[in-house]
Parts: structure tokens; C-alpha cells; sequence
């Protein structure tokens, strides 16, 4: 065993030197910002007040402002990037390794984390994407660690620690205030089915996950007088609801977002958009009509005030969603539906699993030759229990990650990428796993 994880710890490394060869090669080590990375840049560190009531979390820019004192640069932030992820990644396999996985499933569980699309993409990207990932691949790990051993005050400790750093990079992964606990309840129920002790795991997943929001949301409500993370989910809810806005049903809403509902609907009329629920339409107008309608209509109106601005934009959007009940319905079930398209697409172009499928076949057709030419009964190994904990978790993880998304936004690849993370590992283990029995045959 000791010989195989040496082996297992030796490919691993191999594969994190050759895929940093290969993006510096292909010249993805080089910074590139994008049109939000100003945002985090601009973040105020002048005092707690105007930090806690920007609308960005302080993780990012706190990485922005510690390069600039060092370096004078963003140049280092794509390997830096890069680095954090193989650490964080090389955290899970050793996760696995400690719960007592069999050393080549866990290399195949992990491998593909290594080239997922936003590694191989956003390593250069200059935006929180692969940080937070990172991030909470290191939570899922202490999560795993709970699951499989019941308890573990480090790893409770170490869970809500990378769990708060995960959402305070990018706020999205608040997802995992319900998958841990939820996730964490059915995988213990199934790996141990005693239904007293997984509520006393998923209690302890709970009060691990929840207490340190908890904390910081009435730090926030304390400071700036807002119960939440951070003052921004109305910049995403209104991209959906304000195409929604018609003339006709503006003196309907309340007095207070009457303003906004009116100026959003002249930005939408200067670009002669009608509402709609097409998705495909919603989609290609959802950001235009957050970034170009609607926020330089609220900054107008409220002084450029960000907590002012989102608690107008949210209390907006509540109101027209609670009007058109059906239309968001729509749009929530076709969001399902292109998410569950761009989570395919995006877990069969990861190249680990491209590379694994080869495999598969030889192995299933060396066995299938084998058994038309015998009938003799051969034992098999069975790692059905370290397949199975993959699949309860990478299923579980992308629902809960993609169903927080279609509520505020659309699913699109760089929302989707970090959901699908897990799902590729179930594909590569599977061929793991059928040459692992065809091999304990010869």
C-alpha cells in the first residue's frame, strides 16, 4: 500500500509540473483582466465601514492589493493562481488517502481536478473563479474527512474555515451553507445507516458551515446596517426581473422603486427591447441589461451608493418576480435544462476524462472477450463504496451549486464549471475501476 501511494504521490506531481509546462507554453501564465476585475481592484480598505459596504468580499482584493505591495504587478497572479489549486487539489487526494480509499481511485478522482476548464482557463483570468474553487475543494475535503470518520473538531475547524474563504472569494459559494449539512447527512446515513448518528454529523456540519456567516452577517448588519454576506445579490436578480418591467404595470409597484423601474425601462426602450421569456433572449441580454440598464440607472438615482442601489434593485426585482410568478417559473425550468446541457459538455471536454474513455473500452472489451471464452467465476475487487461517495458527492455538489445560480442568473460555462468540478472524477474512476477488476483477474 505504502508502495502504491508513493507511486500515486509521484503521478500526481508529475501531472501538476506537466500541465504548468503546458500553460506556459501555451502562454496562459500571462495576466489577462477582464471587464469586473476593476471592481475588485477599486475595492476601499480605508476603513471597516466602506470595506464591509462595498459590494465585492474583501478575499480577492486583498490578494489584488498584496501583489501590487510586492511585486508592482498582476503578472504573478496567474501562477499564483495556478499553485494554490494544485495545493489545495493535492489536499484532496490526501484526504482520500487518510479515509482509506483504494491509492488508485483516489488518483483518478483527483486528476481530473487538475485540468478542469477553470484551471486550464482562468489560471491567467484575473478574477476570483479558480481561487474559489480552490478553496472549496480544501472544504469539501475537511467535509469528506467528518463524513467518513463522524467527528474531528480540526476538521470541523478547517471545514469552516475554507468554507468562509471560499464564499468571501466569491460569494456563489454560499451553496455550500446547504450542501454541506444536506450532503452531509444523506452520504453519512449511507455510509453508515444508523439515522440517529448522521443528524448528530449533519448538526456538527451545520453549526460548522452556519456560525461563521452568521457572525458575519451581523458584523455587517452591525457596521452598515445590512443583514447579508455582502450588498450585491440585486445586481444579479435584476438582469432577470428587469426585462420583465412594462410600462403599464409600473404604478402598480411601490412608490420607492418607481424611479428605477421607470429608468430601467427607458434604458430597455433606447435599445428597443420588449419583454420576454425566451430564454435564449434573457440570457444574451442579462448582462447589458445589469451593467448597461440598470446599474448606471440605480448609481443615478441613489448617488452611487452600492447598499443603497442593491436593496433598491432587490426590492425591485421581488416585486415584479412576485407579479410574473409563471414567467419565472419558465425561466427556472429552461435554466434546469441548459445547465444540465452545458454540465455535459463541460465534464466530457475535460481531458483527463477524453484520456480515460480509451481505457474504459480496452478494459471492457478484454473483459467481455475473457468471459466468452470462460465461464469460470473469478472474484473481483469492489470499490463500489469509494465510487458510490463520488457520485452522492459530485451530484450533490453541482445541484446545490447550479440551483442557487438559475435563481439569480443564467448557468452560463463560467457559473457551470466550478458545479461540474466532481463529475468527471465518476467517469475516470469508473475506467479506473474496470481496469482495477480486470487486472485482479489476471
Amino acid at each position: 500500500m505504502q508502495d502504491s501511494q508513493f507511486r500515486v504521490w509521484y503521478l500526481f506531481l508529475t501531472q501538476v509540473v506537466a500541465i504548468a509546462g503546458l500553460l506556459h507554453w501555451f502562454e496562459q501564465f500571462e495576466a489577462m483582466p477582464q471587464v469586473d476585475t476593476a471592481s475588485y481592484r477599486d475595492y476601499s480598505f480605508d476603513s471597516a465601514t466602506t470595506a464591509l459596504n462595498d459590494k465585492r468580499t474583501f478575499v480577492y482584493p486583498s490578494v489584488l492589493r498584496f501583489f501590487e505591495a510586492a511585486d508592482g504587478s498582476e503578472r504573478l497572479i496567474p501562477w499564483f493562481q495556478y499553485f494554490i489549486s494544485a495545493v489545495c487539489t493535492g489536499f484532496f487526494l490526501a484526504t482520500l488517502l487518510a479515509c482509506r480509499w483504494n491509492p488508485w481511485l483516489a488518483l483518478a478522482a483527483v486528476s481530473p481536478l487538475l485540468a478542469s476548464p477553470l484551471v486550464l482557463e482562468y489560471s491567467r483570468i484575473v478574477t476570483p473563479d479558480l481561487l474559489a474553487q480552490s478553496f472549496s475543494i480544501v472544504a469539501v475535503s475537511f467535509w469528506l474527512n467528518v463524513v467518513h470518520k463522524g467527528k474531528g473538531l480540526t476538521s470541523l475547524i478547517g471545514l469552516s474555515l475554507f468554507s468562509f474563504l471560499a464564499y468571501q472569494t466569491k460569494p456563489s459559494y454560499l451553496y455550500l451553507l446547504a450542501f454541506v449539512p444536506i450532503g452531509g447527512w444523506i452520504a453519512r446515513w449511507w455510509l453508515t445507516p444508523d439515522f440517529r448518528d448522521s443528524w448528530k454529523v449533519a448538526l456538527r456540519l451545520t453549526a460548522a458551515s452556519t456560525i461563521p456567516f452568521i457572525a458575519w452577517c451581523v458584523l455587517r448588519w452591525t457596521l452598515v446596517g445590512h443583514f447579508g454576506l455582502v450588498s450585491f445579490g440585486g445586481y444579479n436578480i435584476i438582469g432577470i426581473a428587469g426585462q420583465w418591467i412594462q410600462k403599464d404595470s409600473i404604478q402598480t409597484l411601490t412608490v420607492e422603486v418607481q424611479p428605477l423601474a421607470e429608468k430601467i425601462l427607458q434604458g430597455r426602450e433606447a435599445k428597443k427591447w420588449e419583454p420576454t421569456t425566451t430564454y435564449e433572449e434573457m440570457e444574451s441580454r442579462f448582462n447589458p441589461m445589469v451593467w448597461e440598464i440598470a446599474v448606471p440607472a440605480a448609481a443615478a438615482l441613489y448617488d452611487e451608493d452600492s447598499r443603497i442601489m442593491n436593496r433598491r434593485m432587490t426590492e425591485l426585482s421581488s416585486e415584479i418576480l412576485k407579479s410574473q410568478p409563471k414567467a419565472y417559473l419558465s425561466w427556472l425550468g429552461n435554466a434546469a435544462k441548459r445547465s444540465v446541457r452545458s454540465a455535459v459538455e463541460i465534464t466530457l471536454r475535460n481531458p483527463i476524462v477524453l484520456a480515460s474513455l480509451p481505457l474504459w473500452l480496452a478494459a471492457f472489451a478484454w473483459n467481455w472477450k475473457r468471459q466468452s471464452a470462460s465461464h469460470d467465476t473469478v472474484r473481483v475487487l469492489n470499490h463500489d463504496r469509494e465510487f458510490q461517495t463520488m457520485v452522492w458527492l459530485a451530484l450533490g455538489y453541482a445541484i446545490c451549486k447550479i440551483g442557487l445560480v438559475i435563481l439569480v442568473e443564467p448557468p452560463i460555462d463560467r457559473y457551470c464549471a466550478p458545479a461540474t468540478v466532481f463529475l468527471p472524477s465518476i467517469l475516470v474512476m469508473a475506467a479506473c475501476q474496470t481496469i482495477l477488476k480486470e487486472w485482479a483477474r489476471t
